[in-house]
């Protein structure tokens, strides 16, 4: 039997167990609150990043989209740049103009404006100074246009730089006939600054082809004369790379790109070399001897694709001065200030002055054709002092280096940038415009030094479904647009 005490206390005991117990339910209660709150919370979080990445997803394919419609413009200026040409062409031919009156019809900088002038669309500046009709045109376009994003659409001509894979010989032009030179004792300098004789023209043709050994020396020599002209100009520049050799660079570049090249460079790095044309500039960052700064000491005067020539009505001041290393820096101020008609010239002042008429800068200046361009060195370059050996010396040695000389743009690098919203897709293409001939294009070069691509399939017999997206495109087919190269960055 337990006593009255002993009782008392097992009930005080009781007591304050069952006090310690009330807050347990509530307890239960709020951890499960909270744990259904975080498994909500979860699917929620989880809910919207799908909901994000599938609206991102989507504005990729509509970037991608707008950027091969945006392609789709670049070749249709191309095009219309081609075929504007070629109607002033037959304008003046029926009219019994010659091939001069043709160019002199329109300036060449303005019909060049039809494919070089960058454009953004839908235009979002001020059309306020534009004509009546054309300010309402791109008004209603604002305001009636769908369209989601916008595109930037910007052409440049590949012809401007060298081309890095000039020295391999599926790049290089056609053979030229020109007339030997019978080499005199009296030596001068070649366009990269290697002595080479020259004499009086012999009146015999004989054709100049493709030398890769002399292609990769002019190379290397033309690396030098950069490097010397940097040097003088840049003293940090020369501190920092005093030690570096121009060979070695050469050879770390035609190692990279050509697989007939035993480079040295390649048997010592621990990364192999590609051994295969250079596909873009940026390649140049995998060579062992390649910084940003070199990088872009390089890219300020070589690009790559498929063309070797080089449009001297596109060059800017170092391409001329590694593609005429004799010429003097006041004398290629005034190249650019003639080409360019910065200021009339003296020939303009006689020309004015025997008409009676005012000086005017409004003359078209741009080489018609390479000769035209060979005619300027000589009368106005003095390292070649008016002679004719010399213009024929330099013309050699650019055809042995694989590089031809043009004065009309047929190779274009194409660059669009589309933006929906917080995407942006960019699109690269290399376009080469060739020869209308009429009939079906074959492979080899063009007459302007750049490779043809292989012949264009002919178009299908059967209609084309334009819901298919492997089908052939016929308008391109139709046209003498060729892309060499595409991709997206």
């Amino acid at each position: 039997m337990f006593s009255r005490k002993r009782i008392s206390s097992i009930l005080q005991r009781l007591r304050a167990a069952t006090k310690d117990n009330r807050g347990v339910a509530l307890f239960i209660v709020l951890t499960a609150m909270a744990t259904l709150a975080i498994f909500v919370g979860e699917i929620t979080y989880t809910a919207q990043i799908n909901q994000k990445l599938a609206y991102d997803r989507l504005d990729q394919i509509k970037a991608h989209s707008l950027a091969k419609s945006g392609l789709r413009l670049a070749l249709l200026r191309i095009r219309a740049y081609s075929e504007i040409k070629k109607t002033i062409s037959s304008a003046t031919k029926a009219m019994g103009g010659t091939a001069a009156d043709a160019n002199a019809a329109v300036p060449k900088a303005i019909l060049e404006k039809i494919w070089n002038e960058p454009i953004t669309i839908p235009f979002s500046g001020d059309v306020s100074g534009l004509p009546l009709g054309a300010r309402d045109a791109i008004q209603k376009f604002r305001k009636d246009s769908s369209m989601e994003g916008k595109v930037y659409i910007a052409i440049q001509a590949q012809s401007e730089r060298f081309n890095l894979n000039s020295t391999i010989s599926a790049f290089a032009p056609s053979p030229t006939v020109s007339p030997t030179v019978s080499p005199t004792a009296s030596p001068t300098a070649s366009p990269t600054g290697t002595p080479i004789g020259t004499g009086a023209a012999n009146p015999s043709a004989t054709p100049i082809e493709f030398d890769q050994e002399q292609a990769r020396k002019l190379l290397s020599d033309q690396l030098k004369d950069t490097f010397a002209k940097k040097f003088e100009e840049d003293e940090k520049f020369r501190d920092r790379y005093r030690n570096l050799r121009p060979e070695d660079l050469t050879d770390e570049i035609l190692g990279w790109s050509d697989l007939t090249y035993q480079s040295q460079a390649a048997q010592r790095s621990e990364h192999p070399f590609k051994q295969a044309p250079f596909y873009d500039i940026s390649e140049l960052h995998y060579l062992p001897s390649v910084d940003d700064d070199l990088f872009d000491l390089l890219a300020s005067q070589y690009s790559t694709g498929v063309a070797s020539a080089i449009n001297v009505n596109m060059i800017k001041e170092p391409v001329l001065a590694a593609l005429v290393p004799l010429m003097t820096p006041d004398e290629r101020k005034k190249f650019f200030e003639y080409r360019d008609n910065l200021e009339p010239t003296d020939d303009d002042a006689k020309a004015a002055a025997a008409q009676g008429k005012p000086v005017s800068n409004d003359e078209d200046h741009t080489f018609k054709t390479a000769d035209d361009f060979y005619k300027y060195l000589k009368d106005k370059v003095a390292a070649f002092a008016g002679s004719d050996s010399k213009v024929t010396d330099f013309k050699t040695a650019l055809t042995q280096r694989g590089i031809s000389i043009t004065t009309e743009e047929s190779n274009f690098i194409v660059r669009i940038e589309a933006t929906i919203n917080q995407t942006k897709r960019t699109l690269e293409a290399y376009v080469s415009l060739l020869p209308d001939t009429g009939t079906p294009t074959t492979g080899g070069t063009t007459t302007n030094g750049s490779t043809r691509p292989s012949p264009t399939p002919n178009l299908p017999t059967n209609p084309v479904n334009p819901n298919d997206p492997n089908a052939a495109d016929p308008t391109l087919e139709r046209s003498n647009l060729k892309i060499t190269q595409l991709r997206f960055l």
